[in-house]
């Protein structure tokens, strides 16, 4: 298995005292390979989820395994070598003062070795790396391949999106983590975004994890899907299953769950 999470932990103390206990003996078993989109109600504990797996945030106990290697004592930058993130604001993951091939270049030395001579080189790309960045980008259909001197901050949101993607790819991480990449982006660029989005999963054959708000892309996108509610995982359906839902389907698991788990009031 990719990606093995065992008896997961995770609390927070909350605003005027008392204490918030959001994950407990969480587990999660991804084969690698797997595209999970990961949907659930504000406060469920999706970005969360992967915040503890990226090494954002500390899990207070339990285990988190890539491919066998135990994560859990990693600091996030270690991590950062296996694991690719796209986060949901264009504007982070990239130096927008740097060139498209300079981002892709920094991206690229992040998963190397420190010990690696390749990662003592620099920001500057070869002749050789942009030619291969070039090649990428076009076999990705990609209208940026003759753009790689572009300052990455002179471009739209959702070509920005799509260089954190392909950022994200970069190095053979074992493990993609997409944090609600697409929710700032207009329905166009959205588009484009989750189309390079399968691509890149299928082509790489990498495990990845996506959340996502859009109850459209969790019903069009992924292998299989997860709903979360209060770090609890309340629905787990393969591709197949999946088919039976619809959006309105979701809705109502999403109103059900919430009057569970919501204290009883007091009148």
């Amino acid at each position: 298995m990719s990606l093995e999470i065992q008896d997961l932990a995770w609390g927070h103390p909350q605003p005027g005292g008392g204490w918030r206990q959001l994950f407990e003996g969480f587990n999660l078993t991804c084969p690698t390979g797997q595209f999970v989109v990961v949907i659930g109600s504000n406060g469920s504990g999706k970005s969360t989820l992967l915040n503890l797996v990226a090494g954002t945030l500390r899990a207070g106990a339990g285990s988190v395994r890539l491919e066998g290697r135990e994560l859990v004592r990693l600091p996030e930058h270690r991590r950062a070598r296996s694991i690719g993130r796209v986060m949901q604001n264009p504007l982070d993951g990239t130096a927008p003062g740097l060139t498209i091939a300079e981002n892709l270049r920094l991206a690229e030395g992040r998963r190397r070795s420190l010990f690696s001579p390749q990662a003592l080189v620099g920001l500057h790309p070869s002749r050789a790396d942009r030619r291969r960045y070039g090649e990428l980008l076009e076999t990705l259909g990609l209208p940026l391949a003759d753009r790689l001197d572009t300052p990455v901050g002179q471009l739209s949101g959702g070509q920005r999106q799509t260089i954190s993607l392909v950022m994200a790819s970069l190095g053979e991480p074992r493990l993609l983590l997409l944090d609600e990449h697409t929710a700032a982006l207009d329905p166009r660029a959205e588009a484009t975004v989750m189309e390079l989005t399968d691509r890149l999963v299928a082509r790489l054959g990498t495990t990845a994890l996506m959340v996502t708000h859009s109850l459209e892309q969790a019903l069009r996108h992924g292998d299989r899907l997860l709903m979360l509610q209060e770090g609890r995982l309340i629905g787990d359906w393969s591709a197949a299953e999946r088919q039976q839902l619809s959006p309105s389907s979701l809705r109502e698991l999403y109103g059900n769950a919430t009057v569970q788990t919501d204290p009883p009031s007091v009148g």
